[in-house]
Parts: C-alpha cells; sequence; structure tokens
C-alpha cells in the first residue's frame, strides 16, 4: 500500500530539487567564468607575443599564423570549451538569471591581468569593476 504524500512534503521535495539545480548551475556557471577568464589571458598574451593584429590583417596569412599561434591556439579552446559549459547551462537555468553572473569574469580577469600580464589597474577601475560585480549579485536575489 501506498502512502499519501502530503502538498508539504511533495513542496520540500520540489525546493530541494531546485536547490539541486540552481547550485549546479552556479558551478557551471564559476568554471565558465574561471575558463573564460584564464583563455582572455592567453588570448592576450599571444596577441602581445605575435605583435598584435591589425584590422588590415583579417584577410591575409597573417591571420593563419596568429590563429595557430599556441597561446592563441589554446585560448579559441578555452572559449569554446567554456561555450560548451554554458549550454549545459543554459539547459538548467534561465539566461536572464546566468548572464549576469558571467560579470564575475571581470573580477576574476582583471586579477589574471594584474598577476600574469603585469598591468597596472587603478582603483577607480577596480571600483568599476566592482560596481558591475555587485549588480549582478543583486540578480542573484532574485
Amino acid at each position: 500500500m501506498s502512502r499519501h504524500v502530503t502538498k508539504e512534503e511533495y513542496l520540500n521535495k520540489n525546493n530541494a530539487v531546485e536547490r539541486k539545480k540552481m547550485v549546479s548551475g552556479l558551478i557551471i556557471v564559476l568554471i565558465v567564468v574561471l575558463i573564460s577568464s584564464v583563455g582572455q589571458i592567453m588570448l592576450k598574451q599571444g596577441v602581445s607575443n605575435v605583435g598584435g593584429l591589425k584590422i588590415s590583417e583579417i584577410f591575409s596569412l597573417k591571420l593563419f599564423s596568429v590563429l595557430f599561434y599556441p597561446l592563441i591556439f589554446f585560448g579559441i579552446l578555452f572559449y569554446a570549451g567554456a561555450m560548451i559549459l554554458w549550454l549545459v547551462g543554459l539547459s538548467t537555468m534561465d539566461v536572464s538569471f546566468m548572464y549576469p553572473l558571467i560579470s564575475m569574469g571581470y573580477i576574476i580577469t582583471t586579477f589574471f591581468a594584474v598577476v600574469f600580464l603585469n598591468e597596472q589597474v587603478t582603483l577607480v577601475r577596480w571600483l568599476g569593476v566592482i560596481l558591475i560585480v555587485l549588480g549582478a549579485f543583486l540578480i542573484l536575489r532574485t
């Protein structure tokens, strides 16, 4: 004989499922942000190493040498991997919830730029990045 499930039990079970789905979605977003940030640093270092790329060169053979430069090539692969994980996240969460969380990448990428590229980031730029991320956390509260 099966036991009748009360409304409260049903709602609690659904809330647990929703929480698990949200946590796994947030983990996916964090991984996407990390992979994308690392990819961005690889792309910047790579393009600096090859001497840059001008708009007039995007239809020349130089584009191929730039694209296949190891740091740039792997940076592109990191972005492709991040995109695949992003699709997994989109399968479980609303894009209007997930997309603002990408702004966490501003802090991570800026931090990586300081550490790995020796970029100088002013206090005003850090404040701007922090304000953007604070806005994203407001969205998390919904």
